[in-house]
């Protein structure tokens, strides 16, 4: 039995306590002491007293407030995801959210003639990590051109982000660790906005270590950004790429170097917990009828 699942019995017990001693009126209050022990010598539950009901039903609302949000809240729906398809939850981390969401659950956007924005997929995929809990999440959109967009999520105002890119692998790529430097550059890229970007660094690169388990690879990287106004911005970040399907998924995470300092340590816990599962369509269908 959960936690939660233990609370709101309690809650149910009292409640029930409660409109028992009630019921039996000021009578069974006074006589509680001796029935209570005949009671006892019997073998039998005691009489609630209404001191006793009171007591409960005080404490229940305290035991609540005092109840973490796990213990009281149902398991996060992205945990419900993964574990039904059988893959394992992602860890809960303080501070920190955690996101599951499907891409590939339609054809990549088909606009003005070319592919703009979207995937192409051989089978959806579930993407999966924890993020900042004062971050915001940008997911993919479905119209009648197809699919667009990812599965992302940032501080946007102060240009921290983090968004999933997938593309095709080079042949010769039998692990994650199999990538080299311009490909894992090239992640890089895919992730970046439409301003101009130059000079991508890859460097660290290092099969992940003590986050979730499969086949990744962790790499840090700069670039400098050239903005529509004319503005230079390094920016820094980590990234976390393994094979799937034949292609490179990979979760970038960025920031301004300015930022660097503050804020390393939250990209590197999403680049930690970040999972990426090939998943059927009927397993999409199925789990998108649930959620609703």
């Amino acid at each position: 039995m959960t936690p939660a699942t233990r609370l709101v019995a309690s809650l149910a017990l009292a409640l029930l306590a409660g409109c028992e001693a009630l019921a039996r009126g000021g009578c069974a209050a006074v006589r509680g002491g001796a029935r209570q022990r005949a009671a006892v010598s019997m073998g039998a539950a005691p009489t609630p007293t209404r001191r006793s009901v009171l007591s409960a039903l005080l404490a229940a609302p305290a035991a609540l407030a005092l109840a973490p949000p796990s213990a009281v809240l149902a398991e996060s729906k992205a945990n419900v995801r993964l574990a039904s398809l059988g893959f394992a939850p992602l860890p809960s981390v303080g501070g920190y959210i955690q996101l599951a969401e499907f891409l590939g659950r339609a054809s990549a956007a088909n606009i003005d003639g070319e592919k703009t924005r979207g995937f192409k997929l051989s089978s959806p995929l579930l993407v999966a990590f924890n993020y900042p809990q004062t971050w915001v999440t940008a997911l993919p959109t479905i119209s009648s051109n197809g699919e667009s967009g990812t599965v992302s999520a940032g501080n946007y105002i102060k240009g921290d982000s983090a968004a999933f890119v997938v593309f095709d692998a080079p042949r010769s790529a039998k692990t994650a660790a199999d990538l080299p430097k311009e490909v894992l550059a090239q992640s890089v890229v895919a992730s970046a906005t439409s301003d101009v970007y130059q000079d991508v660094k890859v460097r660290d690169v290092a099969k992940r270590a003590g986050g979730a388990a499969g086949d990744y690879v962790t790499y840090d990287y700069t670039y400098t950004l050239l903005t529509r106004a004319g503005f230079e911005v390094d920016r820094k970040g980590v990234g976390a790429a393994t094979l799937v399907n034949g292609q490179v998924g990979a979760l970038i995470t960025a920031t301004t170097a300015l930022r660097w300092k503050s804020e390393e340590s939250k990209l590197r816990e999403l680049t930690k917990s970040f999972v990426v599962y090939p998943v059927k369509k009927s397993d999409v269908v199925q789990l998108g009828q649930l959620d609703e």
